[in-house]
C-alpha cells in the first residue's frame, strides 16, 4: 500500500480482494514472460544500440554546428540547432528517463552515471528524480502530482482554482508548451532549488550541498557547449547564434511537452481525491489505468523515437522495467484487463490523443467544468447495487 501526505492527510491506495487479484495476476504473467523467454527486465542489445546512436547523433550534430560551415546561412544554422534540440529530447526519452527510474541497468551506479545525461541536455538528474517520483506515485491527484502544479498558469485539473485567463487556455497553452525546454534549461531547476521548499506534498526540503554544485556545473556545461563556445568560435554574429540557440528549444519543447501531457490530461481521464480518511478507492494499478492512456502503441518507429513514452500505462505500473519491453508487456496488460473486465485506455495515434487533450483543456477552461473523480474500476469487487460516490463528477 502506497502512502503519502497531502493537506495534512495520509493518502492510501486501497483495494479489495478482487482488485488485488488483478495486480497479482498481472505481475505473475509479467514475471512468467521474462522467465519463459530468459530475458532481463533491463536494457538489451537494442537499448545499447539506441544509446550509441544517441551519442553519435549528438556528436555529429554538434560537430556540424561547430565546423562553421553553416554560419553563412542563418536558416541552416537555425535548422541544425533545432535538430540538436530533437537529439536532446531523444536522449531524454531513451536514456535519461529509463536511467532515472533505475530501469536501464540492475547496477544503480550505471543508472546514476547515465542519468547525468539529463544535466548534459540542460536539466538536473537529482531534481528530476524527486519531482518525477512525486508525479509517478500519485497521477492526477492535486497537491502531490507536480505536473499539475502550474501556479495558476494552466488549469489541468478541476481542483485548480479557476481564473479568468483559463477561459483561453486551450489557445495559449500550446504557445507556452513550446517554451517548456527553454524554461527548463534557464529557470525551472533554479526555481525549485532556490525558490521552493517543497516538491508535491514533501515539505521543508533541504537539498544536499553537492547537488547545488552539480546543478551549477551541469548548467555551465550545457550553456558553455551550446551557446558560449559557438558565440566565440563561429563566424556568425552573436545574435544569430543566440537566436539559433533559442530556436533549438522551441519546436522540440512543444514536442516534448505534448508527448507527456496527452498521456494524462485528456478527455476520458479521472481526477481522484482522497476521502475524509485519506483513502483512494482503488489500488495503484487501477488508479493508473483510469488516469493514463497510451497512444500510437503499434507504431514501431514512433515508440522507438519516443523511448516508449507513448506506451505509458505499463510504464507507470512497472517503472523499473526498461522501455524496450513495453510493447510485449502491454499485450499482457491488455489481456489481463480483458480477463478482469477492466478498461485499458489507448488512442490509435498521436493526433487522436492530441484532440482529446485539447478537448480537456477547453473543458477545464470553464469554471463549472465537471470531471469524473474515479471510473468504473471503483466498483470492481463491490457487492451488487452497493452505492459509491467515487463516480461523482466535480
Amino acid at each position: 500500500m502506497l502512502k503519502q501526505t497531502t493537506s495534512g492527510k495520509r493518502v492510501n491506495f486501497k483495494g479489495n480482494p478482487r482488485k488485488e487479484e488483478f495486480i497479482r495476476e498481472l505481475r505473475s504473467r509479467v514475471d512468467a514472460y521474462f522467465t519463459d523467454n530468459n530475458i532481463s527486465r533491463y536494457a538489451n542489445t537494442e537499448m545499447v544500440i539506441k544509446t550509441i546512436f544517441a551519442i553519435c547523433a549528438w556528436v555529429a550534430t554538434y560537430t556540424l554546428i561547430m565546423s562553421d560551415t553553416l554560419s553563412g546561412s542563418p536558416l541552416s544554422l537555425f535548422l541544425v540547432y533545432m535538430l540538436l534540440g530533437y537529439v536532446n529530447i531523444f536522449i531524454a526519452f531513451n536514456i535519461m528517463h529509463d536511467s532515472t527510474h533505475d530501469a536501464y541497468s540492475a547496477n544503480k551506479k550505471v543508472n546514476k552515471i547515465l542519468g547525468y545525461s539529463m544535466d548534459f541536455i540542460g536539466g538536473n538528474q537529482y531534481l528530476f528524480r524527486r519531482m518525477h517520483g512525486a508525479h509517478h506515485g500519485y497521477v492526477n491527484i492535486q497537491g502531490i502530482d507536480v505536473t499539475l502544479e502550474t501556479h495558476g498558469l494552466f488549469r489541468f485539473t478541476p481542483d485548480e482554482p479557476w481564473l479568468p485567463r483559463h477561459r483561453y487556455q486551450h489557445i495559449y497553452t500550446f504557445i507556452l508548451y513550446s517554451l517548456a525546454m527553454l524554461q527548463w534549461a534557464t529557470m525551472k531547476d533554479f526555481k525549485w532549488f532556490f525558490g521552493e521548499a517543497h516538491i508535491g506534498n514533501q515539505k521543508h526540503i533541504k537539498h544536499p550541498f553537492r547537488e547545488y554544485v552539480i546543478l551549477l556545473i551541469g548548467k555551465s556545461v550545457y550553456f558553455g557547449l551550446t551557446l558560449v563556445l559557438p558565440m566565440i568560435f563561429l563566424s556568425a554574429a552573436w545574435y544569430t547564434v543566440l537566436g539559433a540557440w533559442v530556436f533549438m528549444h522551441i519546436l522540440p519543447g512543444l514536442t516534448f511537452a505534448l508527448i507527456f501531457q496527452v498521456t494524462h490530461v485528456y478527455e476520458g481521464t479521472t481526477y481522484p481525491q482522497p476521502d475524509e480518511d485519506g483513502n483512494i478507492d482503488n489500488n495503484y494499478a487501477l488508479h493508473v489505468l483510469e488516469t493514463t492512456a497510451d497512444f500510437s502503441r503499434h507504431s514501431r518507429l514512433g515508440s522507438w523515437l519516443m523511448g516508449g513514452i507513448n506506451i505509458h500505462v505499463i510504464h507507470h505500473i512497472l517503472p523499473q522495467v526498461c522501455h524496450v519491453h513495453y510493447p510485449a508487456l502491454t499485450k499482457i496488460l491488455k489481456s489481463t484487463c480483458d480477463d478482469f473486465g477492466i478498461e485499458y485506455q489507448e488512442n490509435p495515434n498521436f493526433w487522436v490523443a492530441l484532440k482529446k487533450h485539447y478537448k480537456m483543456l477547453k473543458h477545464l477552461s470553464q469554471p463549472d467544468a465537471k470531471v469524473p473523480r474515479v471510473g468504473k474500476s471503483a466498483l470492481i469487487g463491490l457487492a451488487p447495487n452497493r452505492p459509491t460516490t467515487s463516480l461523482e463528477a466535480v
